[in-house]
């Protein structure tokens, strides 16, 4: 784990969530270091059913997405930034509105590209969707800066 990750810039408020991030209520319980698994949980509202009354899989992936990048962002440096380049989730059982746990584990980081896993929890522990994701690693000083300016102008703002 790199303590100065930007990640930790947003859970300490330096930085604010990423507006998705936010829209899901999201929130940073813990990181257990010797697994490499961030736990997170989301706040799965009405507003984010289908027809049927349950959680639409389009949601579901975006929760998955940002299970999987933290448990990535937390061992890159300050200046660097995964995004998502490919991600495959299986959808195992109706997810409802109410409390949903996110883990993600980085699987393996080498080079520029990272591998993590994910899944998703009911408040009883039942599996509701599974993910596997690729990442590229970007570096903010080389084309990615204006992420780290949209991040600041959006903390100064705040």
């Amino acid at each position: 784990m790199n303590k100065e990750a930007l990640f930790w810039k947003i859970i300490s408020g330096e930085f604010p969530l990423p507006s998705a991030a936010t829209m899901m209520g999201w929130k940073f319980i813990r990181y257990v270091e010797e697994t490499q698994e961030i736990h997170v949980e989301f706040d799965a509202k009405a507003a984010f059913t289908n027809p049927l009354g349950k959680i639409q899989g389009g949601m579901l992936s975006a929760m998955l997405d940002d299970s999987m990048g933290p448990a990535l962002y937390l061992e890159l440096p300050p200046n660097r930034l995964a995004v998502t380049i490919e991600s495959k989730t299986s959808f195992v059982s109706p997810a409802v509105p109410g409390k949903i746990m996110g883990i993600g584990k980085l699987e393996h980081l080498k080079g520029l590209i990272g591998f993590t896993s994910g899944r998703l929890l009911d408040e009883h522990g039942e599996v509701l969707a599974t993910a596997t994701a690729t990442h590229r690693i970007i570096d903010l000083a080389k084309g990615g800066g204006d992420m780290l300016q949209s991040a600041r102008a959006a903390a100064a703002l705040a």
